[in-house]
């Protein structure tokens, strides 16, 4: 299904490199002839470094010798070292340029598979697909009959990757027929056999997929290069079948293969079924979606994408909707539609099955949906968070001037409770006036002032400011002078208007008794007020709190709790 391209460029090429690293340097033979280099650059037990030496010295000779086609031959060994990379695309047109004109069984034919493996790693299906047509001429043209079979199954994989299954399958039929009558071309076989089976599970012919894969599973030895993905496509028929528990097993054993080796699109697919198991099965999303995010991460590394995993992307923006993540949503909805603009400049034909709700254009318009809807729930939570703020601010501010509240009924209720008790105790009237200076400010005469302020001297002895509905004019004519006289001399020693005189006179007493006095502390508020001359509760609270800054039932309190403490 997937990255079999470069696999059968190999065989295709006769050169297959091992993944073995061996670092030890050694002494290579320069004097070697073309075969026995030829040799050295395809033993699989070189490491890679060996081959690139090898290489070297074949170009040398190569270009000593002035054949065309042995420099072409070494050029192209070169070119494979340098796989999907520029060098490789030099190559190739050095080996067309130097064979076009002077054309073998071989080349230019090989020059121009080279060029179309280049444009394969590289993503460009429609570049690929030409240039191995091209290839196809040449071979044609010179009558190599077994080059052209195989640049026909190079021609199937792209047709396959371009979505056109329906004709990939008789180039390797054809390419079947032919090389499972060459007891020397087994595993050319094996490898029709898999893609055979790949190319049945896209017809929807699962069955005969199936009995490939088993029939050769049987005889494959665990050492056979494509023993991994015989397991690998084992385990997709599987899950296409609905057989999911058997599809994990196998499927967790072709990770476990796959992951020793170089192949992560193969990996990215193994991943994506094994997620699928684990989402239809087990309905474990969590679980699930490990699997998915490994795919994404393996595309995002690779640059390499696929029509079987167009369909990761799908489950992906379902999970994000089933979980309300729009962020996540939009970034798979972006990922898919990168991965469709691949398959777009490819010419890539998607199955008819794929759902019409993810084709580009409605995935387009879906992303700008959501696009405005991140915008506007940005906005929302912008304001939210910003009246939060302004919340979080006010009840700082507000615990704040509780505290400080707090603080400041403390102090004044201690002030209230350090001054001493009002004095009951008769005393005699200090003479007011004690100028002539003060005279003439208050402008009355000092007889009169005299004899006013020791009635009130008198009058706070006695509490008469405890009568109820007291006025300033009834005073005056208690005290045989007029209410004129009576304020003026009040705001000019009080320091306040009648009024204020009075209510001070009350809260002071009221103070006292409530300090003082157990079973007045018990009395109700509304008691209290009418015992030191208020009218009602409410008035008395107001001259309670603009005369101490606390309200009566505050004051009470503290004092019955201080008490209780000392106990």
């Amino acid at each position: 299904m997937k990255n079999y391209y470069l696999l059968i460029f190999f065989f295709v090429t006769g050169i297959i490199f091992s993944q073995q690293n061996n670092s030890e340097k050694k002494v290579l033979n320069k004097n070697l002839s073309f075969a026995e280099l030829d040799e050295k650059i395809n033993n699989s037990s070189l490491n890679p470094n060996e081959k690139i030496a090898y290489s070297n010295i074949y170009y040398e000779k190569a270009k000593a010798s002035g054949n065309i086609f042995r420099i072409s031959d070494a050029m192209y060994s070169k070119a494979i070292i340098h796989a999907g990379k520029i060098n490789q695309l030099k190559y190739a047109d050095s080996i067309i340029s130097l064979t076009k004109r002077k054309p073998d069984s071989v080349y230019p034919a090989k020059g121009y598979m080279l060029k179309a493996n280049y444009f394969l790693l590289n993503m460009n299906l429609n570049q690929a697909l030409k240039n191995v047509l091209i290839a196809e001429k040449f071979s044609k043209s010179q009558g190599n009959f077994e080059q052209t079979l195989l640049i026909k199954r190079y021609i199937g994989l792209i047709k396959i990757e371009l979505g056109r299954s329906d004709e990939a399958l008789p180039l390797f039929l054809e390419n079947l027929n032919y090389f499972k009558k060459k007891p020397n071309k087994t595993l050319d076989v094996i490898f029709i056999k898999w893609v055979l089976s790949d190319i049945y599970i896209r017809l929807n012919k699962v069955d005969i997929a199936f009995s490939y894969l088993n029939n050769e599973l049987k005889t494959l030895d665990k050492s056979n290069r494509y023993y991994p993905y015989y397991i690998m496509y084992k385990g997709l028929c599987l899950n296409i079948k609905g057989d999911f528990n058997q599809s994990k097993q196998y499927l967790e054993k072709a990770i476990g293969l796959i992951n020793q080796t170089n192949d992560p699109l193969n990996l990215a697919v193994c991943y994506f079924y094994q997620g699928e198991n684990i989402f239809k099965k087990d309905k474990n999303i969590d679980s699930a979606i490990v699997y998915y995010e490994k795919v994404d991460s393996i595309l995002v590394k690779t640059k390499q994408y696929s029509c079987d995993i167009r369909d990761n992307y799908i489950r992906m923006i379902e999970i994000s909707k089933i979980q309300n993540n729009e962020k996540k949503e939009l970034y798979y909805l972006n990922r898919l539609i990168e991965v469709d603009n691949y398959f777009k400049f490819n010419n890539i034909i998607l199955t008819k099955s794929i759902n019409k709700s993810y084709d580009t254009p409605n995935l387009l318009t879906e992303k700008e949906n959501l696009i405005s809807q991140i915008r506007n729930e940005n906005y929302f939570f912008s304001i939210l968070s910003f009246l939060l703020l302004i919340g979080i601010v006010l009840a700082i501010y507000y615990a704040i001037k509780i505290k400080n509240r707090k603080i400041f009924f403390e102090q004044r209720f201690n002030e209230l409770m350090e001054a001493p008790l009002l004095d009951n105790s008769s005393s005699e009237a200090v003479i007011a006036i004690k100028s002539q200076e003060e005279e003439n400010e208050i402008d009355l005469p000092l007889e009169i002032v005299n004899q006013i302020m020791k009635k009130l001297v008198e009058f706070e002895n006695k509490h008469g400011y405890l009568t109820p509905n007291l006025k300033q004019t009834d005073l005056a004519k208690e005290f045989g002078s007029n209410s004129s006289y009576l304020s003026k001399i009040i705001n000019f020693y009080k320091g306040k208007n009648f009024s204020q005189y009075i209510n001070d006179m009350r809260i002071i007493y009221a103070i006292t008794k409530i300090k003082s006095d157990k079973k007045f502390r018990m009395y109700t508020i509304k008691a209290i007020s009418e015992e030191v001359g208020f009218s009602n509760s409410e008035s008395f609270a107001k001259a309670f709190y603009n005369n101490t800054g606390l309200q009566p039932s505050y004051f009470i309190k503290k004092i019955e709790e201080n008490e209780s403490q000392t106990v």
